[in-house]
């Protein structure tokens, strides 16, 4: 099978069930879960090449919702079978739409069900450690190049990993995926932990100088308790990532979490 993952989370799935050799097409982001990182660069979030489509021939293309929308018809009208892989809204729609459903579209129906079982092992290990732990009230932010800001409602995986790991995310009465939330907003709901997600030009931001970059947020229990965590993306840990890896991540902020209880 001739595959082109134009998803991260697809890419680390297909490594992980032994179909690397079969990928033919990825994105820029793709490379950081292969170990043969010479394949045809296909396109990104925002475009895909149809002539380099056609000249890898593939007999599937993973597109990534949400970013691949309009993309998605395109795909097919060339000729091409294509699958629109939802956005998980929880960890176990991860395990659910893109190991197992993955899985299954490429021939590795057991194989992805022995790996989504491995996974929800480590999950459910997880709650039930947890379950009982005062939780912790957790704000994420997302620190992007423009030096604007997000964060995440409970339509998120970030909001159950943050429950999953023994935490509460402050905006989990919030109704939403990701949003930009008022600086005001953030300090009345007073997180003890603050947990940001630095991407490129941030990746060697340290926290006294992140604290001097954000702070509006002086007020807050995590500013002044000191109770930042900077979460620098990595191949095992990132706050962005949706692939099975995800499961990793909850079990260092669970980690981390615990040093602040």
């Amino acid at each position: 099978m001739r595959i082109v993952s134009l998803s991260p989370a697809v890419t680390e799935t297909l490594v992980l069930l032994g179909l690397e050799d079969e990928i033919v097409g990825i994105t820029p982001w793709c490379k950081m879960y292969l170990t043969n990182v010479n394949k045809e660069v296909v396109g990104s979030y925002l475009s895909i090449s149809f002539d380099k489509l056609e000249k890898v021939k593939p007999d599937i293309v993973f597109l990534q919702s949400r970013v691949h929308d309009k993309f998605f018809e395109g795909v097919k009208s060339k000729g091409f079978n294509a699958y629109l892989v939802p956005l998980p809204t929880n960890v176990y729609a991860i395990i659910a739409h893109i190991v197992v459903d993955v899985g299954s579209i490429v021939n590795r129906y057991y194989e992805a069900r022995e790996l989504g079982e491995k996974l929800l092992y480590r999950v459910l290990k997880l709650c039930e450690k947890t379950k009982t732990v005062r939780k912790l009230k957790v704000y994420v932010e997302y620190l992007w190049p423009d030096k604007t800001t997000s964060s995440t409602g409970s339509l998120t995986f970030i909001d159950d990993g943050i429950r999953i790991a023994g935490g509460e995310n402050i905006f989990k009465d919030i109704p939403k995926e990701f949003f930009n939330p008022l600086d005001e907003d953030i300090i009345n709901r007073n997180p003890e932990i603050i947990v940001v997600s630095l991407e490129p030009p941030f990746e060697d931001l340290n926290i006294e100088n992140y604290k001097r970059l954000r702070s509006s947020l002086r007020d807050t229990k995590a500013f002044k308790e000191n109770r930042i965590l900077l979460c620098r993306q990595s191949k095992d840990v990132n706050l962005t990532h949706f692939g099975p890896s995800f499961v990793d991540t909850v079990e260092w902020l669970s980690k981390e979490l615990e040093k602040f209880r």
